[in-house]
């Protein structure tokens, strides 16, 4: 049982803002925006403040970077990286959730902690899973991003609708290969 939801968390937040504020479909947030990509992630988005905007910006380009790596050296590499930008100092803590681990220290200011937390995050998936549960949406066209925690892990598209259209097109395709021609 995972007491507390960093590795989600983390995870999960470095995909939300990799696939909100990168890539051809990104934009550059604005307070609100940020709040509402970060917030279903356990984070204190009320100390998000307009001044936080351009460095989540930054890191969310540099997580990009994460999920289009290939082999595991260079994933391994990369988030070594990101762990040697934020300061990590462990404690446990109860505020009404249970007893669990933060990984931030008291304080630390709102860009630290997300740094801290999806960094972890995506230390965690590397150290746990390698790369097969990360990476880049496999369907043609789309470059939003991917990070499967599920038991099975064999997730390879950002969402159902990616998924979907290219099985539909998979299928499509198969249909006319057996087609006899001329037909």
């Amino acid at each position: 049982m995972e007491v507390n939801g960093y590795r989600s968390d983390g995870v999960g937040a470095a995909v939300a803002m990799v696939n909100a504020w990168t890539g051809i479909d990104g934009s550059p947030p604005d307070t609100e925006s940020a709040r509402d990509v970060l917030r279903p992630f356990s984070f204190l988005v009320e100390d998000l403040g307009e001044e936080a905007l351009e460095p989540l910006l930054e890191w969310a380009g540099e997580l990009r970077a994460f999920f289009a790596i290939t082999d595991l050296e260079g994933a391994v590499e990369h988030v070594n990286g990101l762990l040697a930008r934020v300061e990590v100092r462990p404690r446990l803590v109860d505020h009404g959730y249970g007893l669990h681990l933060h990984h931030a220290p008291s304080g630390v200011p709102f860009v630290q902690r997300i740094r801290i937390n999806t960094a972890m995050g995506l230390a965690n998936l590397v150290a746990d899973y390698g790369l097969g549960r990360s990476g880049v949406c496999a369907a043609a066209g789309c470059e939003r991003v991917f990070a499967d925690t599920s038991r099975n892990g064999r997730k390879r598209y950002c969402s159902d609708a990616c998924a979907n259209r290219a099985n539909v097109a998979a299928h499509r395709a198969r249909r006319r290969a057996a087609a006899p021609a001329g037909g």
